[in-house]
């Protein structure tokens, strides 16, 4: 009976460990970096824009973006238009 109470202790402790870690938040090592980019004539990503865009013009071409670089794909957001001198 002893035997068994100290088996159900260890399975317990284990179990418990277990289930706390499951839960607790993982760790992540990936950082999301947002960056702006200029974007080639044939739409693909270019040079990373230091500082202000120089985007001028009225021209309706996407002059420069925002890019996950983690995904290497564009978010959507902080598109300019226009042509880079």
């Amino acid at each position: 009976m002893k035997n068994l109470r100290l088996t159900l202790g260890v399975a317990a402790i284990a179990i418990g460990s277990f289930a706390a870690f499951s839960f607790a938040p993982a760790s992540s090592n990936a950082k999301v970096a947002l960056l702006e980019f200029y974007t080639n004539p044939d739409g693909s990503r270019g040079q990373q824009v230091s500082g202000a865009n120089e985007c001028t013009g009225p021209n309706p071409r996407i002059c420069s973006q925002e890019y996950d670089t983690s995904t290497n794909m564009p978010t959507g957001n902080k598109i300019h238009t226009g042509v880079r001198p």
